[in-house]
Order: structure tokens, then sequence, then C-alpha cells
């Protein structure tokens, strides 16, 4: 069981540890596949992928693989609004000013301003946004071909490596924060922290070529190595019930890269056999459990399988996802309330203020990814598609600011960080997402292109010699074309997920001409042709209106258009920008408003009068309380509750600022 913390309220560390036998560290040597990646890096190639998918030592080959950054460019619409506005806060971010906690532990002299937040010099977390920001510097150089935007990451690199002790430890803390560890004293994630700089250096040197960086990491790890050596692992499993990070999918990132089994056998080190024990016996034991602690370990253990073949760490990864999805998620994906996971399926007893963590959509998303490359499913990203629209889209202000929880009581609001007294985690994760919106749009096999999500894009498939460009105002308008800009040389099937709420008949047609076989929701369908450059495909998928209803309260529903989640719009009364700007959640104590009702008093006639935006078929054992109506220069998409009683406005919670809200709705309806 985890300790109950949050890192909002964070009360300190709880590990017991007894003296045990140390043992030498040892420092890796470059084997041949890290000497052929650093030649690689040399000339500038991105290097990210192959170490993902095609390892030396990896024993499980990926059955689809994503295709590189640089081979898939975004076209302008929202989503490249959105990384835009991520560019934007990147640069103005000082590289002095977040290197100061840094300098000053390692006893440099920094006249820079120390900035604040999660970042301050009492902050125990001090330093995690230090990593974040390289590996959004990166992602998002690889994303964009920005090289300025790489150079002064590069330049971040060096500054940090001057800050690197002889032993190897590098922190904006001293390594006496790991006493503490030991002694049972009061002490914030440390190794969190460790793993966001750890990690991030490996995202310089795959993303950018960045071989010091490579260098700081490997420095980093044999420091790791020796203190976790020195502990038995009855007393170590008592220091891992501290959060950790990705310390064990790092590791394994270490062993993917240089072939030293060392660092495979630290990333064992870092099972936490409290959580991993039950999922591998396929128990949901995540109640109580602080949710962001433990996504990272997962994401670890499948690392882990990549590289081992261990079935164990395949078995934890599929029975989390499966808990975590069915049992413990929202309507739009999300998970967590308070930070917590709490019972199965105690969906409406948890709509709080603190609801859905973003940090954990974001590391939920990278686990999904990781599982379809390696048992390619569109089910994945039907769940992928949720997380990314109605968590990730819209959780930035128009200066790049960014919010840390998604709201669910009834009359919340979202709130966000401001430019240098914020740097929350979630501050951190969406940096790097906003940097690496075309990372997961196209995969591919031997001969397919898996197309996984509808985003403007240019994708260009080298060895083969295919060029296709994605448009489409999707999920505004229904349509999505794409066109063969340059023929493949050999023959190349085209797989376009049909998602699941695509429940009437989707419309399929290749230069004008319909493909007579059915879409089926939650496939990919399948397009074999002869294609020839100026090919046109078309994909028309007719939204639905659905309800997605809490499991323990079948009265609570939230209403869907498509992939999309709406909610009432409850007014923006003494919503000022010292309320918006600032804290991590809307946690005033006179916020709040009662949940919405629809009271549908169903007659023939009204039936007749439905707009004409299809339901879906199973909603029938529902009553669909809502429709589409006229919409408005701000809300492009707008829809109203119906039947007896007071009218509200819904629209969808993306586009919602600055606003008071529900994304629940009481249905009075159901008995």
């Amino acid at each position: 069981m985890e300790l109950k913390l949050t890192r909002r309220n964070f009360l300190g560390s709880a590990a017991v540890v007894s003296e045990t036998t140390l043992r030498p560290s040892k420092a890796s040597a470059l084997s041949r596949t890290m000497v052929a990646e650093s030649n690689a890096a040399a000339k500038g190639e991105d290097l990210a992928n192959a170490t993902l998918t095609r390892a030396a030592v990896a024993k499980i080959k990926w059955k689809a693989e994503p295709f590189t950054m640089t081979e898939v460019r975004l076209l302008p619409i929202f989503w490249k609004n959105m990384m835009e506005l991520d560019r934007r806060y990147l640069y103005s971010l000082p590289n002095d000013r977040l290197a100061h906690n840094l300098r000053v532990t390692a006893g440099i002299s920094s006249d820079a301003y120390p900035p604040g937040g999660w970042e301050a010099p009492d902050c125990e977390l001090g330093g995690h946004y230090v990593g974040h920001y390289l590996s959004s510097r990166a992602l998002l150089h690889t994303s964009t071909g920005d090289e300025a935007v790489a150079a002064k990451a590069n330049a971040l690199v060096v500054i940090l490596a001057q800050c690197l002790a002889k032993d190897g430890y590098l922190g904006a803390y001293p390594a006496t924060f790991y006493d503490r560890c030991r002694a049972h004293q009061k002490v914030w994630a440390p190794f969190y922290t460790y793993h966001k700089i750890l990690a991030r250096m490996i995202d310089m040197y795959e993303h950018t070529g960045d071989q010091p960086a490579l260098e700081v990491g490997l420095k980093m790890a044999v420091w790791a190595d020796a203190y976790v050596s020195t502990f038995s692992d009855h007393e170590w499993q008592k220091v891992l019930l501290v959060e950790h990070g990705g310390m064990n999918e790092v590791s394994f990132n270490l062993y993917a890269i240089t072939g030293n089994i060392e660092y495979r056998d630290l990333g064992y080190r870092f099972d936490h056999k409290n959580v991993f024990e039950p999922l591998a016996a396929n128990q949901d034991t995540l109640s109580g459990n602080h949710a962001n602690t433990n996504i990272p370990r997962i994401i670890g253990a499948i690392r882990g399988y990549d590289l081992t073949g261990d079935a164990l760490f395949e078995s934890i990864a599929e029975n989390f996802y499966r808990v975590v999805n069915e049992r413990h998620s929202y309507c739009t994906g999300g998970t967590s309330n308070g930070e917590m996971w709490h019972e199965p399926n105690g969906i409406a007893a948890q709509l709080g203020a603190a609801a859905e963590e973003c940090c954990c959509s974001y590391n939920t998303m990278k686990l999904t990814r990781h599982l379809f490359g390696q048992k390619p499913d569109a089910k994945h990203f039907d769940y992928c598609e949720r997380m990314l629209l109605n968590v990730r889209y819209g959780r930035q202000d128009r200066n790049g600011m960014l919010v840390y929880y998604v709201s669910l009581r009834p009359g919340m609001y979202k709130t966000l960080g401001t430019q240098f007294d914020a740097f929350w985690c979630c501050t951190g994760t969406g940096s790097e997402e906003y940097a690496k919106l075309n990372d997961s749009i196209y995969f591919r096999d031997e001969s397919s292109v898996y197309t996984n999500l509808f985003i403007p894009s240019k994708l260009e498939w080298k060895e083969r010699g295919l060029r296709l460009t994605q448009t489409t105002k999707y999920p505004n308008e229904q349509l999505v074309t794409c066109v063969v800009d340059a023929a493949p040389s050999k023959p190349t099937t085209l797989k376009i997920r049909v998602p699941y709420w695509a429940t009437k008949r989707v419309a399929v047609a290749v230069n004008g001409e319909m493909v007579s076989v059915m879409a089926t929701p939650s496939t990919c369908h399948e397009l074999n042709y002869p294609w020839k450059t100026g090919d046109v495909i078309t994909v028309e998928m007719p939204m639905t209106l659905h309800i997605d209803q809490a499991p323990d309260d079948k009265q609570v529903q939230a209403a869907m258009y498509g992939p999309l989640v709406l909610s009432v719009l409850q007014g923006s009364e003494d919503l000022t920008n010292s309320v918006i700007y600032g804290d991590t959640g809307p946690f005033g104590s006179n916020d709040g408003y009662p949940m919405p009702t629809a009271n549908l008093h169903l007659m023939s006639h009204r039936h007749h009068e439905l707009a004409t935006i299809p339901v879906a078929p199973h909603a029938a054992e529902y009553n669909i309380w809502f429709e589409q109506v006229e919409a408005t220069r701000r809300y492009p998409l707008q829809f109203r509750t119906r039947g007896r009683g007071p009218t509200d406005t819904l629209v969808p919670l993306n586009l919602i600022m600055d606003e008071r809200c529900s994304v629940y709705v009481r249905d009075d309806m159901i008995v």
C-alpha cells in the first residue's frame, strides 16, 4: 500500500532502513550498441524510436512502430497552435534561473533570481522541472526541426554537467536528502526528481545527439546504483514506498542504449512488490494508492518486458491498463481524485475539485502507446483520443500557462499556473505533451500505415517513398481527408481507426468511389490499393450523441458528442484573475454548485422534433437528454438539455476557459 500523500499536501516519506553491506559501484563501458548510436547521434539522427523498438538487447519485437516525429509534421489548426504556445513558453524561461538551485547545491555561485513554485529554493522537489524542460526542448526540436530550441537546451546541459559531483550525484538539493529516506525522516520524493533529470538527459541524447548529456546520465546512474546497493531487498522495498518516478524505466532505457546488464539489474531493483504482485495476480488493489506514483512504475514494467521478455512484466502492465481503464476512469478517460485512487467503479462518489491530475493522463497515454506498439488494437487509441481531446486539449491558456487538475465537482473551474511561480509536475508533463503532439498520429508495420489520430499533418515514410497529407477539422467536423502526395514504392495498406462511438455507417471512399465494406467501431479499417500519386481517401464519421453513465450511480451521467465530453456552463461569478491563476486547483470553501438535472419528459411528438444528429444504437437504454443547437462564435459546437424544467447550455469541456461548469448531470428519469 502506498503512503497516502499528495504532492499538494506533502507529509513526507516513510522508509525504515537497516544496516546492510556495501558493494562497490561499477562504471559502465560503451557497448557496440552504444558506439553505433553515438555515431548516429553525431550525424544528428533521432534515435528515440530505434532505442525504444529495436534495441539490440530487446527480446520482444513491437508489431507496430511509431513514425519518428521528424517524419510527421503538424499542419495549421488548434493542435499546432498548442505546440506553438508551448514553444513560446519554453523560450521565455532563462537557463540561469532554472539552473540556480543546482549551481548553489554544487557550491557554484549564482546571481540569477531563483524560480518560484515547485522550483523555489525551499521546495524539496527542486530540479524536477529542469528535467521536464530539457525533454520538452528535445522533443520540440524533433517535432519542428527548430535548431535554436535544441541549442538552448544543449547550453543548459553544459551548465548541469558543471554541477555534477565526482561520485555522479546531480540535484537541486543535497545528497543528504537520501539519508533522510534511510533514517525514516520527512523528505519529499528525492528519487522522483532524480529520475526527472536522469531520464531527460537521455532524451537530450536521443533527440538532439547531445553526447555530454548521455555522459551525465551514465554518471548519475552510477551514483544511483551505488546508493541502491547499500540496501537489502527487504529494506529497499520500504524505501520504494516513497515516490520515485520512473527509475525502473530509465534504468532499462540505459540498458537498451549500452547493453550493460548492470542497468537492467538496477531496473529490476525498482520493482515495487506491494504494487506489482497484486497486479501480476490480476487483483485490483489500487484503492488508497497515489495514482501518479504508480503509473510511471507500470511504464517501467512494460519497458522491462521489451528488453528482458519477462512475462510477469507484461501481465502487470496489461492488468493495470485494464483495471484503470475499466474501473478507475472518468468519462474523459482521466483518473484519480485528490491524486489518489479510490474504490473500483467509484465515479459519482469521486467528483472532486482535485479530480484527474493531468500527469496521470500524460503517463497513461504513454503506457497505452507502448501497449499498442506491442499488440496493435484500435481500442488503445480510442482511449488515448478520449484523454487527448478531453484532458490534454483545453489545458493551456492563451499564454501557454497550464492546468493541474480537471475539476469535476459541479460549479468548478480551471485554475492555471503562472510563468515563474508554478513549475508543478503537471507544468512539466504539459510542457512535454504539447511538444510531441505528432508522436502517435501514425504507426507502421512491415507493410502498413496505421492512422490512429485525426490530426492535420504530413507523413513521410522515406524507406517507401510514401508521402501522405491528412486534413480535417475533426472533431468539429466529421470528415477526414488523406491525399497521397507521393506513391509508395511497395504495396502498402492504409489502416484507419474507426472510433468506438462511430456506430452509424462510416463512409469510406477512394477517389470518390465508396468502399462497400462496413467499417466496424473500435477496429482499423484496411484499404488495400495500388496507390498512385494524387489518390484521395475520405472518411466521414457521423457524430453520435451518447451518454457515459457513472457505474456507482446510474443517474449521474455525462453527455458526449462523438469523442467529446460536453459540460454544462454555470457562469463566471467571482472568477477573477487572482482566483483562476496561482493555485493548483479550485479549493475555495464557498465554491461548488448543485449538480444540474435533466428531467426528460418523453412524448411521441418530441421524438419527432429531435435534431437530425444520430443517436448511438446502444443509447436506447438511456434517455438522451440533450440536443445540438446553433453554434456561436465562441462555441462552434453547442448543445442544450431538453425536457421539463430549466434548460442548460452544454459545450465541449475542452473549450471552456474562465467559466464554471459541470461535466456530470443527474438524470431524474433513471430509477
